[in-house]
């Protein structure tokens, strides 16, 4: 397999562009880095680096990236693997993860390791849903979108949420870039803020909610369930469709997802590394 590492977003874009677009909701996460980093945002990307190859005379960016969470798989055939994950190796050693469907990204994981001598020490899987029949349940409260007050707020749940899911938090910075976009949200009730949900901007037809998080002093009450039931009726005005991910080691989020009206997709494997090996 012929690999070529770019690391123009915009360049990745246009090499790879068609291929992202014909599932772009299997490649929602690559699609919103790219569109985030040429529209601007690259800065708070993270390093990126993208991959396009050519296979048995088959051209497509299979790619992944790399945006500071470590490398995430698009479609890549079985026998590419290995080439993609050496290329990668050599791009940006220091990825320290991938992330991807489950068989790639096992296989992925084997050749980093074995080439590398960096052992597997974490696993995360997480299913995609789409938004089908949405279902609007009845929450006291209401939905008003972060301001500049709510930045320390967004922060500290944003590692929170990081912290049970097995990922990481945002830099205020990040955060505070976020709440200027306009894409993090908060439930109030009865004077108190008590969860929070962001909605990507548009990405090659598709929006994505993430992340949802409720503290757990004010679990068990629906708020997480009608934050995230309206912006999907926001993302829905604008967009082709809604999607999002949860944790498959949470019961809770998948159950409450499914009652609003949302249908799994596929499932996602993470693979974390042991730098330290190395």
């Amino acid at each position: 397999m012929r690999v070529e590492m770019i690391s123009e977003a915009a360049a990745f874009r246009e090499r790879a562009g068609v291929f992202l677009g014909r599932d772009p909701l299997r490649h929602t996460v690559i699609a919103t880095v790219v569109e985030r980093a040429v529209g601007g945002g690259g800065e708070r990307c993270g390093a990126v680096a993208f991959c396009v190859g050519a296979h048995r005379g088959r051209r497509g960016g299979w790619g992944g990236m790399y945006a500071g969470r470590g490398v995430y798989l698009g479609e890549v055939p079985g026998e590419a693997i290995a080439g993609l994950a050496d290329a990668f190796a050599a791009a940006v050693p220091d990825a320290g993860a991938v992330e991807g469907a489950p068989a790639d990204a096992h296989a992925f994981a084997e050749r980093w390791s074995t080439e590398r001598g960096e052992p597997v020490v974490g696993e995360f899987s997480s299913r995609l849903f789409r938004l089908g029949e949405l279902v609007v349940p009845a929450v006291a409260g209401f939905a008003r979108v972060a301001t500049e007050s709510d930045v320390a707020l967004c922060a500290e749940w944003i590692a929170a949420f990081g912290a049970e899911a097995g990922g990481s938090g945002m830099e205020e910075e990040v955060v505070r870039a976020r709440v200027g976009e306009g894409w993090l949200w908060l439930w109030e009730d009865g004077g108190e803020t008590v969860s929070l949900a962001g909605l990507h901007p548009r990405s090659f037809g598709w929006r994505r909610i993430g992340p949802v998080y409720t503290p757990p002093a004010a679990r068990g009450h629906g708020y997480a369930s009608v934050l995230t039931a309206h912006l999907s009726q926001r993302g829905l005005a604008d967009s082709d469709g809604v999607c999002l991910f949860t944790d498959l080691a949470n019961p809770t989020s998948n159950k409450i997802y499914r009652a609003i009206g949302y249908e799994p997709v596929r499932d996602f494997v993470r693979y974390e590394f042991d730098r330290r090996e190395a």
